[in-house]
């Protein structure tokens, strides 16, 4: 089901309120300003180091919060400001309540959007990694009104959980901290494979069928988008990934690498915005405009000079989606430090580890831009 063309897609900010809606992606929680502003910047903080600024343009929020999944940043932070959602069918519930049912398949219901009331609490964020772009081993979020604290905390492979703990019982933090602490339960398998499975109902990646393959299953459906500037109309299986899509159709700079999210290989641009291609549906690009290297020669060829002067260009198959999202950056960030640099590109690997090459190329790149001089 398709819920894109439904305007679900914004943040507002009402008197009393923020409602997201179900279809906002991660970057947008991640750069919203109201949102971080009033929060104490805890949605800059819970989103930033998920895999990388492609997976967090093409990711929603309402898919973290609907499959309740155990390393969900996202939903530990939004337990611990006793946020609400909204069902199309059952209406406004307790986010805590919703969370707590068990994950089905047969769930005939659709999350609309969150609520979260501007209720005047402080809040704070954090989560220990094994690597900055894996998923947290454990994340934690505490705000606070009044007496009562708000602690939630997520951890690999349990869903996240929060607690009220009312400061007039306890002498001290420390003391709340470790009565919060022995309120939640830890598991030792940390990939959370069986428990993770069970308790999503085992939602595994659909498979991706070829040009060949899409008549012989059945159903399919008519699609219009902008490749490259050119209009395009064509027939996909509902189930067909953005990244099968364009190479059917000749875009073969997009690459096919990990297939999980973390590599960066396919990206591509979706209305201007760095997004996987292995991890969008084809029918999300119905009405918008597609972009890959292709559609990008003059610019990629003045930044590759860059990566070729610095010996950055290594063996070269991880270049076209490193690139896209390096002319995503220059166009979307302002005077970025090296830190901003290194946060945006996270979710780019490269096979060869060529990154001090890459590192110095982008910086110089960014400089000649900024300069307004030739390369």
């Amino acid at each position: 089901m398709d819920l894109s063309g439904l305007g679900l897609d914004a943040i507002e900010e009402k008197e009393g309120e923020f409602s997201i809606g179900c279809m906002c992606s991660l970057r947008q929680l991640e750069t919203h300003e109201g949102l971080n502003r009033y929060f104490d910047g805890i949605f800059r903080e819970c989103t930033r180091n998920i895999v990388g600024v492609q997976m967090r343009n093409c990711a929603t929020v309402g898919g973290s919060i609907f499959a309740r999944f155990g390393f969900s940043d996202i939903l530990t932070c939004l337990l611990a400001l006793d946020a609400y959602v909204e069902l199309y069918h059952e209406g406004t519930i307790l986010l805590s309540e919703f969370a707590a049912r068990p994950v089905r398949r047969d769930q005939k219901d659709i999350l609309v959007r969150i609520i979260i009331k501007k209720d005047g609490r402080k809040a704070a964020y954090t989560s220990q990694r094994n690597s900055r772009t894996d998923f947290p081993v454990i994340a934690c979020c505490v705000s606070n009104l009044g007496n009562k604290w708000f602690v939630s905390v997520g951890a690999r492979p349990a869903k996240a959980k929060a607690v009220i703990i009312t400061e007039d019982d306890f002498d001290t933090l420390k003391e709340m901290a470790k009565e919060a602490a022995e309120a939640f339960t830890y598991g030792d398998n940390t990939r959370a494979q069986r428990c993770l499975q069970k308790d999503s109902g085992n939602c595994l990646h659909p498979p991706s069928y070829g040009a060949d393959q899409r008549k012989e299953r059945g159903h399919s459906m008519r699609l219009s988008f902008r490749l490259n500037g050119k209009q395009v109309e064509t027939d996909v299986r509902p189930d067909m990934l953005l990244l099968d899509l364009v190479r059917d159709l000749g875009c073969y700079s997009v690459k096919r690498g990990c297939e999980t999210a973390n590599c960066g290989l396919c990206t591509v641009w979706l209305d201007g915005k760095p997004v996987l291609s292995c991890s969008t549906l084809a029918i999300r690009a119905d009405g918008r405009h597609v972009t890959t290297l292709e559609g990008l020669q003059k610019e990629a060829e003045e930044f590759g000079m860059f990566l070729a002067r610095e010996g950055g260009e290594q063996c070269g198959f991880c270049n076209p989606g490193f690139i896209m999202n390096v002319l995503a950056m220059e166009k979307e960030l302002k005077d970025p430090d090296e830190e901003d640099i290194k946060e945006y590109l996270s979710g780019n690997l490269c096979r060869c580890s060529g990154y001090m090459s890459q590192l110095r190329a982008v910086k110089k790149y960014l400089d000649m831009k900024q300069s307004g001089k030739e390369a």
